[in-house]
């Protein structure tokens, strides 16, 4: 599978909503993310965790919307809708873009841009 067709799966799963099990098939072990200018995560591990402590507060999830991608040399650009309500009844309305860095086939760097 090349980096087009593995984005194209990993957008597919985002948008269906299975971000934790596409962290398993398409990220690499020595991942690094940042949201905007805030802290890297550093690690495939640590990076699980932060998600699983944010889905924990998650009680519902009214849509992910696939917009479009990008393809390069070694990188790519999704671009996403994410409607979610906390369990406080606050709601998440993200418009975001994730810049993602290939290494062997999965993503080695991972970057969000939120607005």
């Amino acid at each position: 599978m090349n980096i087009e067709e593995r984005v194209q799966k990993l957008d597919e799963m985002t948008a269906a909503g299975q971000i934790l099990e596409a962290l398993e098939e398409f990220y690499h072990p020595e991942l690094t993310t940042r949201e905007g200018n805030g802290d890297e995560v550093t690690s495939k591990e640590a990076h699980r965790e932060k998600l699983e402590t944010f889905f924990s507060g998650i009680e519902k999830v009214n849509g992910i919307e696939f917009h479009s991608s990008a393809v390069g040399d070694g990188v790519s650009m999704s671009e996403f809708t994410f409607d979610m309500v906390k369990k406080d009844g606050d709601r998440i309305l993200w418009n975001e873009i994730l810049r993602r860095r290939w290494k062997d086939g999965l993503v080695i760097d991972e970057r969000y841009y939120t607005a």
